[in-house]
């Protein structure tokens, strides 16, 4: 992964295409002015479900993140945050339509956990990113979601290390399954990751199969002291790379 500097670092292993994608991760606490400005950015649907959560901080949140996203791809795409027209897939991600979406086609992803957020946009591929805050777990919890090689190599590791082994497979999980686009209609259990600390980050199976994982690139991201991040891009088949940028963001 590459820094904060913006300087890119690509990931490839032959001379294949490599897809770029930009990470932005930023805090979804904000003053009243910049909530104002970003609500600005929404439309009356998104409006709508902020003013639908029950506590009033999440409600703040959800005007960020989508607010955030707004301007980040209305930056990508070269016009106003406001104008931007999504869509949801038959499985629920969120993808650009309209007459911007067919001049400047953009994959992008967002994820947010507690008071952090985070979004990956690529230009030829699709992209899933998560973010989680680390947190106590209980040992039952990586046995009823992660495959049998996953759980036995978390269980393998020094018990101090095991957390962090825990939400590096969960956010490597959660963007794998949010780059296909299946979500949580593919089985946790049904491919595998790399989850040791010295292994690079990776989906080692798919369905059984130790080479389709290829098709895919993950990456581990900085998130901020006490979050995990992970992002995977579809690469679309073996020998393809990706270039993976954290972004300056405020």
């Amino acid at each position: 992964m590459t820094s904060r500097s913006e300087q890119g670092a690509a990931r490839s292993q032959t001379a294949g295409q490599i897809h770029n994608v930009d990470i932005w991760c930023f805090s979804l606490n904000r003053n009243r002015s910049e909530l104002s400005e970003l609500r600005r950015h929404l439309s009356a649907d998104e409006i709508d479900r902020a003013s639908r959560f029950i506590a009033p901080i999440h409600g703040d949140r959800f005007i960020v993140a989508h607010g955030r996203l707004r301007e980040i791809l209305a930056s990508c795409a070269g016009c106003l945050p406001a104008i931007l027209q999504f869509e949801r897939s038959d499985t629920g991600k969120p993808y650009l339509c309209g007459r911007r979406a067919e001049a400047t086609p953009l994959h992008f992803n967002l994820t947010h956990s507690g008071e952090v957020a985070a979004i990956a946009v690529c230009r030829t591929a699709e992209v899933g990113i998560d973010v989680e805050q680390v947190r106590p777990v209980s040992e039952g919890l990586a046995r009823r979601y992660f495959s049998s090689a996953e759980t036995e190599g978390i269980a393998d590791l020094p018990e101090a290390q095991r957390l962090a082994a825990f939400f590096r497979c969960w956010t490597r999980k959660e963007a794998f399954v949010k780059a296909t686009g299946e979500g949580i209609r593919r089985g946790l259990h049904s491919f595998t990751v790399s989850v040791a600390p010295d292994e690079a980050a990776r989906v080692l199976s798919i369905d059984g199969d130790n080479e389709a994982g290829r098709a895919y690139c993950l990456e581990n991201f900085e998130a901020g002291e006490g979050y995990a991040g992970a992002v995977c891009v579809a690469t679309g088949a073996a020998g393809h790379g990706a270039a993976f940028t954290l972004r300056e963001s405020t």
